[in-house]
């Protein structure tokens, strides 16, 4: 999907998300993981982003939605998330996150979603053997955890938006600004010491009807910073742009 595309179907909206964007450029911190501290593992890497997937259960009720989600991340990147950097994760243990969201939501040419509430843990899978679903209910439901261990946590909210383009897809971004490491989490996640208070979770998806319960599959990433990132419309702009490659991607795959 091109920008010309993207900007006929929301003229307004997107030309300012695109035109904020360009004006920024998002400068990602560098953080060190010493993978020694996995039992199996060995070696300290350099990176500044973490990529995987997600799966989420979301619920929409009038004008206000719930949902809750689980993720596996597969790549640490550097160089401002474009390069991807040698590790042993998910060669000699997993890395995954549960994160959820509630607030709401307001139809037009783009669906737009306004979180009040969200949460978000990162753990560790020694043995790669976690097993991930939902209840009845759209909670996530973890097994074969025995050997999982919590990294970090964040729950104050600082930003959470997102976006829908209605037969295209959306993009999501959650910040926090108390990203907490636990004791085992203090000896993966190494440098800076101490680390970074603020996570940026992001993630896009395929497009979706907002009503009802609805299953989303997408990509999500997380970066870290001592400092605020850009605007929330900046990022959204750079998620847009990025956002027709990245379902291509998918669907290709």
């Amino acid at each position: 999907m091109n920008k010309m595309a993207m900007k006929a179907l929301a003229p307004a909206a997107l030309t300012m998300m695109l035109m904020s964007a360009s004006a920024s450029a998002v400068v990602l911190p560098d953080f060190k993981v010493n993978e020694a501290s996995v039992e199996g593992a060995g070696g300290v890497i350099t990176a500044d982003k973490i990529n995987g997937a997600y799966t989420e259960v979301i619920t929409f009720g009038a004008g206000t939605f719930t949902t809750e989600a689980y993720g596996d991340f597969g790549q640490f990147l550097a160089n401002d998330g474009t390069s991807l950097v040698a590790a042993q994760l998910n060669t000699s243990y997993g890395l995954y996150t549960t994160f959820s969201a509630s607030g709401g939501f307001a139809l037009g040419p783009l669906v737009t979603f306004s979180a009040t509430n969200a949460s978000f843990n990162l753990y560790i899978d020694r043995n790669q053997d976690t097993a991930k679903s939902f209840d009845g209910s759209g909670s996530v439901v973890l097994a074969n955890t025995a050997d999982d261990y919590l990294v970090g946590f964040a729950t104050d909210l600082e930003n959470g938006t997102g976006i829908l383009v209605p037969g295209i897809g959306g993009f999501f971004d959650l910040v926090f600004t108390d990203f907490t490491l636990t004791g085992l989490g203090s000896t993966y996640f190494v440098d800076p010491n101490p680390f970074y208070l603020r996570v940026n979770v992001d993630g896009d998806f395929d497009s979706f009807s907002p009503t009802g319960t609805q299953t989303i599959n997408g990509d999500v990433s997380a970066v870290f910073a001592a400092v605020p990132e850009p605007g929330s419309l900046a990022l959204l702009g750079l998620g847009l742009m990025g956002m027709g490659l990245s379902l291509r991607r998918r669907k290709s795959a």
